[in-house]
């Protein structure tokens, strides 16, 4: 027989081409899986959202608010005033009973629980602990509400390109900004996340007025 080549096969040559390939093919999806590197946010923007929303000492927020320890989770609808360093926060319908309040400044904080009870003290959080059991970093909210460290704290960043935060560690806590909202011209939270320990304080924000009437405190 003439005119025909045979062309023989080698599985030993495609079993080693195979393998090869294999192992690029693995190194490729590894890469693609693998976390970004994390960054600060971009200079310039920070900075010029960081005098923004330090000039932020006026606001309403309206939204959903869940605090969860590794037994027990509470869940109540938010409401929190702010007039400068005065608050007002209100958790309505936690444990399925009425309101509570908590209002404050910078020297002292009270709490009237859903029965009528009043508690004041000078330590927001270990008010809260004592008198509701729950850790809410209450003065630390005060700065992550809007996207900042507070400025008297170390503190790590981690952002995007425009200066917003994607992730803040300070006083222990880790805080997480997965969502943001357009206020007028500026992207303020609405998702937020601060995790230490066991506990987990959520905050999803439905609206932000930067405009509010004055505060009329109940207690």
């Amino acid at each position: 027989m003439t005119g025909i080549r045979v062309l023989a096969f080698s599985p030993i040559l495609a079993g080693g081409a195979d393998k090869r390939f294999l192992t690029l093919l693995m190194v490729l999806l590894l890469a693609g899986c693998a976390a970004p590197v994390a960054k600060p946010p971009a200079a310039g923007p920070w900075l010029a959202r960081q005098e923004i929303l330090a000039n932020l000492s006026d606001w309403d927020i309206s939204g959903r608010i869940g605090i969860i320890n590794a037994q027990e989770g509470w869940h109540a609808s938010l409401q929190w005033k702010q007039r400068g360093p005065v608050y007002a926060i209100d958790l309505l319908g936690p444990w399925g009973q009425g309101r509570v309040r908590i209002e404050g400044d910078a020297q002292s904080v009270r709490v009237r629980t859903a029965d009528g009870q009043v508690r004041r003290a000078s330590d927001p959080e270990q008010l809260l602990v004592d008198t509701l059991g729950m850790r809410i970093p209450l003065k630390g909210l005060f700065y992550w509400v809007r996207g900042l460290p507070d400025p008297d704290r170390p503190s790590e960043l981690q952002g995007d390109e425009f200066g917003r935060l994607n992730h803040l560690q300070q006083d222990g806590w880790d805080i997480s900004y997965s969502e943001y909202m357009t206020v007028g011209s500026t992207d303020l939270p609405a998702q937020i996340r601060a995790r230490q320990d066991e506990w987990q304080v959520r905050i999803a924000i439905k609206a932000w007025d930067l405009q509010p009437p004055p505060l009329q405190t109940l207690l």
